[in-house]
């Protein structure tokens, strides 16, 4: 990413580029750069759409997004985005990895179980409520990004930022039955950083060992520590992450066997 302090504005009436590129706000998705082949976003995006429908492919999971309906896509994640109907149009919010590593670095520790729940469940109906709701951090978000005599306003972005996440968190949380009181802190973020390195390495890499040399621990005390946070072995959330972009990859009619091989 450019430095933050290097504006740049595209003002076609679609888009708007703040933050050093860090941020983009727009109406047209013919500036977002999705390919309909799935592959993996480095960037967050929070996608409100206002008329005609969409193809998203998250994994294996396929949703047609309609109207006042939400998707919200992690980084990380296998994703495509097809079938834009041709009177497409949605409030769209791209943060770039390193905006989003710093928004979710304001509060707790994300369960590494919230990122495998958002594959399936990263689309939403809104109500009339939620849909001015979200307008209004819309309008706030690119106000302040935009504003020139603001100071702080990549702050102000992350503060907006991170109300939306934990929001969307929160409705994780509380729907979740996976969620345990046993496991501490330091077992959660040593799960979450295990379920990164994974997202980084488990195309060259599919190893126990390897992961917890990167974590400085034991392949041991790694499986014993995923197996009780993720009632998992890491053994298994490596292949997991595996077969699922093998299985996804498969369903695309325009890539043959040898091509999710090479892949």
């Amino acid at each position: 990413m450019p430095n933050r302090d290097s504006e740049k504005l595209i003002t076609d009436g679609y888009t708007t580029t703040l933050l050093g590129d860090e941020l983009m706000v727009c109406e047209n998705m013919k500036h977002i750069r999705v390919t309909s082949v799935p592959s993996y976003t480095e960037v967050g995006m929070i996608i409100l759409c206002l008329r005609g429908t969409a193809k998203i492919c998250i994994f294996d999971n396929i949703h047609i997004l309609a109207k006042n309906e939400l998707a919200v896509i992690l980084p990380g994640q296998l994703v495509s985005i097809t079938e834009l109907s041709p009177d497409f149009l949605c409030n769209i919010v791209v943060l770039s990895r390193a905006l989003f590593d710093d928004t979710l670095s304001g509060f707790s520790r994300f369960s590494p179980l919230f990122f495998v729940y958002m594959r399936s469940h990263y689309w939403y109906e809104l109500t009339g409520e939620e849909i001015e709701r979200f307008k209004l951090f819309y309008g706030s978000l690119s106000q302040r990004a935009k504003d020139p005599t603001h100071f702080f306003r990549r702050e102000s972005v992350l503060l907006l930022l991170r109300i939306f996440y934990l929001d969307i968190y929160n409705e994780y949380y509380s729907k979740s039955h996976l969620i345990k009181g046993g496991s501490d802190m330091g077992k959660s973020k040593l799960a979450h950083d295990f379920f990164c390195l994974i997202m980084q390495h488990y195309r060259e890499h599919k190893d126990v060992a390897f992961y917890a040399d990167k974590l400085c621990i034991s392949p041991v005390y790694l499986t014993k520590v995923i197996h009780e946070v993720n009632g998992q072995s890491a053994h298994e959330m490596i292949a997991d992450y595996v077969v699922i972009e093998i299985k996804t990859l498969l369903r695309d009619a325009r890539l043959d066997i040898k091509a999710v091989a090479r892949r």
